[in-house]
Protein backbone atom coordinates (compact mmCIF):
# COMPACT_ATOMS: atom_id res chain seq x y z
CA UNK A 1 0.00 0.00 0.00
CA UNK A 2 2.78 2.47 1.06
CA UNK A 3 4.43 1.98 -2.78
CA UNK A 4 0.73 2.37 -4.12
CA UNK A 5 1.09 5.97 -2.26
CA UNK A 6 4.00 6.95 -3.67
CA UNK A 7 3.28 6.24 -6.92
CA UNK A 8 -0.13 8.45 -6.57
CA UNK A 9 1.52 11.42 -5.00
CA UNK A 10 5.12 11.32 -6.63
CA UNK A 11 6.90 10.81 -9.43
CA UNK A 12 9.45 8.56 -8.47
CA UNK A 13 10.55 5.53 -10.87
CA UNK A 14 8.53 2.80 -8.92
CA UNK A 15 6.49 2.05 -11.95
CA UNK A 16 2.83 2.26 -11.96
CA UNK A 17 -0.20 2.02 -8.73
CA UNK A 18 -1.59 -1.67 -8.37
CA UNK A 19 -4.88 -2.12 -9.94
CA UNK A 20 -6.93 -1.95 -6.87
CA UNK A 21 -5.20 1.39 -5.61
CA UNK A 22 -7.44 3.91 -4.86
CA UNK A 23 -7.74 7.19 -3.52
CA UNK A 24 -9.16 6.25 -0.76
CA UNK A 25 -6.99 3.91 -0.07
CA UNK A 26 -3.55 5.21 0.09
CA UNK A 27 -4.69 8.83 1.42
CA UNK A 28 -3.35 7.60 4.86
CA UNK A 29 -0.30 7.18 4.15
CA UNK A 30 0.04 10.77 2.96
CA UNK A 31 2.20 12.00 5.73
CA UNK A 32 4.76 8.75 5.50
CA UNK A 33 5.44 9.85 1.43
CA UNK A 34 5.67 13.47 2.32
CA UNK A 35 8.20 12.28 4.81
CA UNK A 36 10.65 10.45 1.86
CA UNK A 37 10.03 14.01 -0.17
CA UNK A 38 11.47 15.95 2.68
CA UNK A 39 14.09 13.59 2.90
CA UNK A 40 14.98 14.19 -0.68
CA UNK A 41 14.35 17.48 -0.47
CA UNK A 42 16.98 17.90 2.00
CA UNK A 43 19.71 16.15 -0.02
CA UNK A 44 18.72 18.15 -3.30
CA UNK A 45 18.93 21.44 -0.74
CA UNK A 46 22.47 20.38 0.04
CA UNK A 47 23.61 19.75 -3.04
CA UNK A 48 22.20 22.78 -4.79
CA UNK A 49 23.38 25.27 -1.95
CA UNK A 50 27.29 23.48 -2.17
CA UNK A 51 27.06 23.89 -6.05
CA UNK A 52 24.87 27.25 -7.08
CA UNK A 53 24.49 30.69 -6.04
CA UNK A 54 22.10 31.63 -2.92
CA UNK A 55 19.18 32.60 -6.05
CA UNK A 56 20.09 29.33 -8.17
CA UNK A 57 19.94 27.55 -5.40
CA UNK A 58 16.46 28.04 -4.29
CA UNK A 59 14.77 28.32 -7.41
CA UNK A 60 16.89 24.71 -8.49
CA UNK A 61 15.49 23.21 -5.55
CA UNK A 62 11.87 24.71 -5.86
CA UNK A 63 12.04 22.75 -9.55
CA UNK A 64 13.05 19.60 -7.98
CA UNK A 65 10.92 19.74 -5.61
CA UNK A 66 7.93 19.87 -8.35
CA UNK A 67 9.27 16.80 -10.63
CA UNK A 68 9.35 14.76 -6.87
CA UNK A 69 5.66 15.73 -6.85
CA UNK A 70 4.47 15.70 -10.42
CA UNK A 71 3.32 19.10 -9.71
CA UNK A 72 0.18 17.06 -7.95
CA UNK A 73 -0.55 19.83 -5.55
CA UNK A 74 0.05 22.96 -7.42
CA UNK A 75 -3.25 22.40 -9.45
CA UNK A 76 -5.37 23.09 -6.33
CA UNK A 77 -3.21 26.17 -5.86
CA UNK A 78 -4.05 26.93 -9.13
CA UNK A 79 -7.68 26.51 -9.09
CA UNK A 80 -8.67 27.56 -5.34
CA UNK A 81 -7.18 30.70 -6.55
CA UNK A 82 -9.62 30.93 -9.35
CA UNK A 83 -12.35 29.50 -7.73
CA UNK A 84 -12.57 31.20 -3.93
CA UNK A 85 -11.79 34.60 -5.19
CA UNK A 86 -14.30 35.04 -7.99
CA UNK A 87 -17.54 36.73 -6.35
CA UNK A 88 -19.78 33.94 -8.25
CA UNK A 89 -22.82 31.31 -6.40
CA UNK A 90 -20.94 28.22 -4.79
CA UNK A 91 -21.99 26.40 -7.99
CA UNK A 92 -20.54 28.58 -10.36
CA UNK A 93 -17.10 28.41 -7.74
CA UNK A 94 -17.04 24.67 -8.23
CA UNK A 95 -17.25 24.82 -11.91
CA UNK A 96 -14.42 27.42 -12.24
CA UNK A 97 -12.55 25.06 -10.14
CA UNK A 98 -13.00 21.90 -12.59
CA UNK A 99 -12.18 24.23 -15.74
CA UNK A 100 -8.92 22.84 -16.94
CA UNK A 101 -8.07 26.81 -18.01
CA UNK A 102 -5.96 29.16 -15.93
CA UNK A 103 -7.67 32.40 -14.46
CA UNK A 104 -5.86 35.58 -13.77
CA UNK A 105 -6.22 34.61 -9.62
CA UNK A 106 -4.67 31.31 -10.54
CA UNK A 107 -1.86 32.42 -11.98
CA UNK A 108 -1.45 34.95 -9.07
CA UNK A 109 -1.57 32.04 -6.60
CA UNK A 110 0.82 30.19 -8.08
CA UNK A 111 3.43 33.08 -8.67
CA UNK A 112 3.37 33.18 -4.73
CA UNK A 113 3.16 30.25 -3.82
CA UNK A 114 6.79 29.51 -5.77
CA UNK A 115 8.27 32.27 -5.12
CA UNK A 116 7.54 32.22 -1.29
CA UNK A 117 8.59 28.03 -1.31
CA UNK A 118 11.72 29.18 -3.26
CA UNK A 119 12.80 32.04 -1.58
CA UNK A 120 12.64 30.00 1.82
CA UNK A 121 14.47 27.29 0.51
CA UNK A 122 17.32 29.97 -0.92
CA UNK A 123 17.39 31.29 2.64
CA UNK A 124 17.82 27.53 4.61
CA UNK A 125 20.12 26.66 1.61
CA UNK A 126 22.21 30.26 2.33
CA UNK A 127 22.10 29.00 5.62
CA UNK A 128 23.87 26.41 5.63
CA UNK A 129 26.52 27.48 3.52
CA UNK A 130 27.48 30.60 5.76
CA UNK A 131 27.25 27.75 8.66
CA UNK A 132 24.15 28.99 10.42
CA UNK A 133 22.10 25.51 9.42
CA UNK A 134 23.95 22.04 9.05
CA UNK A 135 22.38 19.11 6.98
CA UNK A 136 20.56 17.63 9.91
CA UNK A 137 18.80 21.17 10.16
CA UNK A 138 17.94 21.19 6.44
CA UNK A 139 16.84 17.39 7.34
CA UNK A 140 14.80 18.10 9.65
CA UNK A 141 13.37 21.29 8.50
CA UNK A 142 12.58 19.75 4.60
CA UNK A 143 11.16 16.49 6.42
CA UNK A 144 8.73 18.69 8.73
CA UNK A 145 7.25 21.26 5.86
CA UNK A 146 6.66 17.85 3.63
CA UNK A 147 5.16 16.41 6.04
CA UNK A 148 3.05 18.61 7.65
CA UNK A 149 1.93 19.87 4.89
CA UNK A 150 0.34 16.26 3.46
CA UNK A 151 -0.69 16.12 7.85
CA UNK A 152 -3.23 18.94 6.77
CA UNK A 153 -4.99 16.72 4.71
CA UNK A 154 -6.46 14.83 8.06
CA UNK A 155 -7.49 17.77 9.26
CA UNK A 156 -9.17 18.88 6.02
CA UNK A 157 -11.04 15.40 5.69
CA UNK A 158 -12.69 16.40 8.62
CA UNK A 159 -14.84 18.75 6.66
CA UNK A 160 -17.79 18.01 4.90
CA UNK A 161 -16.99 16.95 0.81
CA UNK A 162 -17.92 20.05 -1.35
CA UNK A 163 -18.77 17.53 -3.82
CA UNK A 164 -21.42 14.17 -3.17
CA UNK A 165 -18.72 11.47 -3.34
CA UNK A 166 -15.99 13.32 -4.17
CA UNK A 167 -12.68 13.27 -2.68
CA UNK A 168 -13.46 14.92 0.55
CA UNK A 169 -15.74 12.02 1.15
CA UNK A 170 -13.22 9.73 0.14
CA UNK A 171 -10.54 10.94 2.56
CA UNK A 172 -12.43 10.82 5.30
CA UNK A 173 -13.24 7.16 4.78
CA UNK A 174 -10.05 6.42 4.65
CA UNK A 175 -8.38 7.88 7.65
CA UNK A 176 -9.00 6.67 10.80
CA UNK A 177 -8.11 7.96 14.25
CA UNK A 178 -5.44 5.46 14.38
CA UNK A 179 -3.75 7.16 11.89
CA UNK A 180 -4.78 11.03 12.61
CA UNK A 181 -3.11 9.71 15.87
CA UNK A 182 0.13 8.64 14.08
CA UNK A 183 0.49 11.90 12.15
CA UNK A 184 0.49 13.82 15.22
CA UNK A 185 3.01 11.97 16.77
CA UNK A 186 5.44 12.00 13.98
CA UNK A 187 4.69 15.64 13.40
CA UNK A 188 5.31 16.33 17.03
CA UNK A 189 8.41 14.34 17.10
CA UNK A 190 9.43 16.49 13.90
CA UNK A 191 8.89 19.75 15.79
CA UNK A 192 11.03 18.87 18.28
CA UNK A 193 14.06 18.29 16.75
CA UNK A 194 13.62 21.14 14.08
CA UNK A 195 14.91 24.63 14.88
CA UNK A 196 11.74 26.49 15.43
CA UNK A 197 9.63 23.57 14.86
CA UNK A 198 6.58 24.60 16.81
CA UNK A 199 6.69 28.19 15.22
CA UNK A 200 6.31 26.69 12.15
CA UNK A 201 3.27 24.33 13.40
CA UNK A 202 1.60 27.13 14.24
CA UNK A 203 2.01 28.95 11.13
CA UNK A 204 1.15 26.07 9.47
CA UNK A 205 -2.04 25.89 11.36
CA UNK A 206 -3.02 29.24 11.24
CA UNK A 207 -2.85 29.44 7.19
CA UNK A 208 -4.37 25.77 6.96
CA UNK A 209 -7.31 27.08 8.85
CA UNK A 210 -7.78 30.12 6.91
CA UNK A 211 -7.94 28.35 3.68
CA UNK A 212 -10.37 25.75 5.35
CA UNK A 213 -12.55 28.48 6.72
CA UNK A 214 -12.78 30.36 3.31
CA UNK A 215 -13.55 26.76 1.41
CA UNK A 216 -16.38 25.94 3.81
CA UNK A 217 -17.80 29.56 3.68
CA UNK A 218 -17.52 29.96 -0.44
CA UNK A 219 -17.86 25.91 -1.48
CA UNK A 220 -19.83 24.34 1.25
CA UNK A 221 -16.81 22.21 2.24
CA UNK A 222 -13.58 21.05 0.89
CA UNK A 223 -12.29 19.34 -2.84
CA UNK A 224 -9.27 17.67 -3.80
CA UNK A 225 -8.06 21.14 -4.89
CA UNK A 226 -8.38 22.56 -1.82
CA UNK A 227 -6.31 19.49 -0.61
CA UNK A 228 -3.82 20.42 -2.83
CA UNK A 229 -3.47 23.78 -1.91
CA UNK A 230 -3.34 23.27 1.60
CA UNK A 231 -0.56 21.10 1.07
CA UNK A 232 1.29 24.03 -0.26
CA UNK A 233 0.86 26.70 1.41
CA UNK A 234 1.32 24.62 4.59
CA UNK A 235 4.75 23.70 3.20
CA UNK A 236 5.30 27.46 2.53
CA UNK A 237 4.28 28.27 5.87
CA UNK A 238 6.62 25.79 7.76
CA UNK A 239 9.58 26.78 5.60
CA UNK A 240 8.94 30.33 6.05
CA UNK A 241 8.77 30.20 9.91
CA UNK A 242 11.80 27.91 10.52
CA UNK A 243 14.19 30.54 8.16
Amino acid sequence: MFRDALCFFTRLPLGAPSATASFQGVVAWMPAVGLIVGLIMAGTLWLCATLLPTPLCGLSACLVWIAVTGGLHLDGVADCGDGLFVEALRERRLEIMQDSRLGAFGVIALFFVLALKSTALALLGSGFVQGAYGFWTLLAVCALAATLGRCAVFAAARLPSARPGGMGAAASAGISRRHERIALAVVLALCLVTPRGFRALLAALLVACCLLLVAKRRLGGVTGDVFGCLVEITECATLLACV
